[in-house]
């Protein structure tokens, strides 16, 4: 026979909290989280901006020290100058330069046997001669310079020679040559056994700036 039917009762009162429990095991490892964000990509460059205005100039700075004397640079070389030379024709044309063709000495060039001028390569100290020898007619000679007559040398003997040396101070391109008076006093004289020369040389070049002088070419000078 069933029972009776009893009622549930109320709730009990909340008792009081119990000890801590033990530790528990350890969890799963949790998964990856998602990506971060990637940087940014590159802007691009800007325009090169307009040249600045020039800034002051600044102040001169100090005088700098004295550098040490560098070393002797090459010597020149010497001025050299010197010729010789002798006539191939007897009784040479007068009122112009004789023309000493047979050149014996003449390194430098600076005497023209083609029409018998020497011309000073610089300003100095220069020495000239001349021995001719004298047949058949007799001689009236001049060494010249620019036109003028330097030295005169007479000469009436037959058979004879006429000789001279001279000093002379020379500006460059000073011309210089032996010139005869006149058809009747143009005996100068050349053969086998005979020789007339002429010559002349630098013996010490001067430094001198300013220097006037005529040039005569082929033109004879007033004896």
């Amino acid at each position: 026979q069933p029972g009776t039917t009893v009622s549930r009762g109320l709730p009990g009162v909340e008792g009081p909290v119990g000890t801590k429990g033990l530790k528990g095991d350890k969890g799963d490892m949790g998964r990856p989280g998602d990506p971060g964000c990637t940087d940014g990509a590159n802007g691009e460059k800007g325009d090169t901006g307009g040249q600045g205005v020039q800034g002051p100039i600044g102040l001169k700075g100090n005088v700098g020290t004295i550098g040490p004397v560098g070393p002797p640079g090459p010597c020149s070389p010497t001025i050299q100058s010197a010729f010789s030379a002798a006539t191939v024709t007897s009784f040479p044309t007068e009122n112009q330069p004789i023309p000493f063709m047979n050149v014996i000495y003449n390194l430098q060039g600076n005497y023209n046997p083609m029409i018998g001028i020497y011309t000073a390569p610089v300003n100095g100290t220069y020495i000239f001669s001349f021995h001719l020898a004298v047949a058949n007619k007799p001689l009236k000679v001049g060494l010249f310079r620019n036109l003028f007559p330097v030295i005169r040398t007479t000469e009436a003997n037959n058979q004879a020679t006429a000789s001279q040396s001279v000093v002379l101070h020379l500006f460059r391109g000073d011309q210089l040559w032996l010139q005869v008076k006149n058809a009747v006093t143009n005996g100068i004289y050349t053969d086998a056994e005979s020789s007339s020369t002429f010559s002349g040389y630098l013996f010490h070049a001067h430094q001198i700036k300013h220097c006037v002088f005529i040039t005569a070419h082929f033109k004879g000078g007033v004896f």
